[in-house]
This record gives structure tokens, sequence and C-alpha cells, in this order.
């Protein structure tokens, strides 16, 4: 492989990688703003609705089946909303640092639910456990005074990462029915009409959910740009040119630089305990994860 193309892979998992740490950091600046998290999911979503919509209206409806899309792609929807509304729910009662440590833990669950891993090791079964120790340093100085909406805000983003464990698992089988680009298109679309009509039942006052100030749409454009539509093109070239370990490896810069930019953006109160908590979390995942790729 040409080494220039091969370095293009690599830079576009990378700023793949960074601008998915963002997505945090983006949504505690809304927060500041008292935009809820289904306000700011079905924005996302909205925003980025016609660059999934688009791949649909050149789909062979007749030889794909429409109503096998719509269940695969419902299905997918749902999973996906369970773990995106928990996460960001979640992520009012926690650090942006500690959400991202959390959710970065899903490829245990992957291992831990797939069938395709009948036997665990003892370096995995030791491994696993360093994740947890991980975890604990980093809630260890954030609980004092807090434990509640601690627990209570790992608990839902640990309850989304695992969600997207099982989200993962299903679209493997979903990708093999109806294809990678007709299952991402059809679950994004569904979950797109889902958020509004859940904001339509749970909005008091619509009217004023549009009345936004410029910064807060700014927020709103760049949350679906780098954490949404951006990402998952750089990922789908970059996995075509580099190998699965080299991907897992750049990946693992996630939490580390939402660690980074929580400390610059919003200020967070950096300890000892968080930046060995999520050294210990991104290297035992990342061996976990090329362990059984």
């Amino acid at each position: 492989m040409n080494l220039s193309v091969k370095n293009i892979g690599l830079l576009a998992i990378f700023l793949a990688t960074i601008f998915l740490s963002t997505k945090s950091i983006f949504a505690k600046l809304l927060y500041l703003n008292e935009i809820t998290p289904i306000i700011i999911l079905m924005y996302r979503s909205i925003i980025s609705l016609p660059f999934f919509l688009f791949p649909l209206l050149n789909v062979d409806w007749e030889n794909r089946g429409i109503k096998k899309v719509v269940i695969y792609g419902a299905i997918g929807s749902f999973i996906y909303l369970l773990s995106s509304i928990a996460d960001f729910i979640g992520l009012l009662f926690i650090s942006a640092s500690l959400e991202r440590a959390i959710l970065f833990t899903f490829p245990i669950y992957v291992f831990l639910l797939s069938k395709e891993n009948s036997k665990i090791t003892i370096v995995q079964m030791g491994l696993i456990f360093s994740t947890v120790i991980g975890l604990i340093f980093m809630f260890n100085p954030i609980v004092i005074g807090n434990i509640k909406e601690t627990l209570l805000g790992g608990g839902l983003v640990l309850l989304s990462a695992i969600f997207w464990a099982i989200f993962i698992i299903y679209s493997k089988h979903a990708v093999r029915m109806i294809g990678a680009t007709v299952f991402t298109s059809a679950y994004m679309c569904i979950s797109t009409i889902a958020l509004v009509i859940i904001f339509m039942i749970f909005s008091r006052d619509i009217a004023t959910s549009f009345l936004f100030e410029d910064s807060v749409m700014v927020y709103l454009v760049l949350l679906a740009l780098m954490c949404s539509i951006i990402p998952s093109y750089l990922l789908s070239y970059g996995v075509k040119i580099i190998s699965a370990t080299q991907t897992a490896i750049i990946s693992a810069l996630g939490p580390i630089s939402t660690l980074v930019l929580d400390v610059i953006v919003l200020n967070h109160n950096i300890t000892i305990n968080e930046i060995i908590g999520t050294i210990i979390v991104t290297l035992s995942v990342t061996y976990l994860t090329r362990s059984y790729k």
C-alpha cells in the first residue's frame, strides 16, 4: 500500500476520534443554556437527516424489500435511541470526561454478549477487571458530597454503553441482511421521526423550543457536523485503508482528548485520580479489543 494513502487513512481515523470526543463538550455547553437532552438529540438528527436520507433515494426497493428495511431499521432505531437518550440524560449528572470513559468500555459488553466468544481467557478477565479499577479511580474524587447524582449519571451512561454494545451486535446481522448504507440511513431516519414525536409529546411549550440564541444554534450545528456527519464519512474511509488494530489504537485517544477538552473548554478541575483512571481504562479496553479481533 502507498505510504501516503495509509497516512491519509490514519489521519481520517484520528480526526474522527477527535471530532467524536467533542460530543460531550458540546452537550455540556448546550446544557448551560438550559437545552434539554431530547431537544439536542432531535436537532442533531434533523440537521443530519439529509445526509442519511439521500442514500435511500437510490435504493432498488423492488429487490431490497421496503418492509424488510423498515423492520430492521425500526429495531435498530429503538436500540440506538435507548442508548442515546440514556447517554445524554446521564451526562447531565457527570463530567464529560467520565462519561466518555464509561462509554469507551462498550467493547467489553460486545465481547461478553457476543456468541463468537465462547471462552474468556485469564488475560481478558484481567483486562476487564483493570477497566473496573480504572473507573473506580475516576469516580473516587467526584462522589464526595455528590454521590447520588454521580451514581445516577454513571449508571445511565453505563446502561447506554450496554445498549450500544447490543446495537453493534445487532447491526452486524442487519447489515448482512439489507446492507450497511441502507441500514444506517433507515435507522437514522426512523430515529429522527421518533425524536420529533417524543419531543411533541413531552414538550410543554413547543413554540419557545425553537427560539434559540445564535450561539446555541452554532453549537447544535457543530454537534451534528462534528459528532455525526463528518466522523461517519471519515471512519468509513479510514477503516477501508488501515487495519482494525490500528483503528483501535487511534480510537483510544478518545477518552484522553475528551479529558483535555473538558479541562480547556469547561474549566473542569482535573485530579490525578481521573488521569490515572482514564489511562487505565483506555489501555485496558484497547488491549482487550485487540485480543479478540
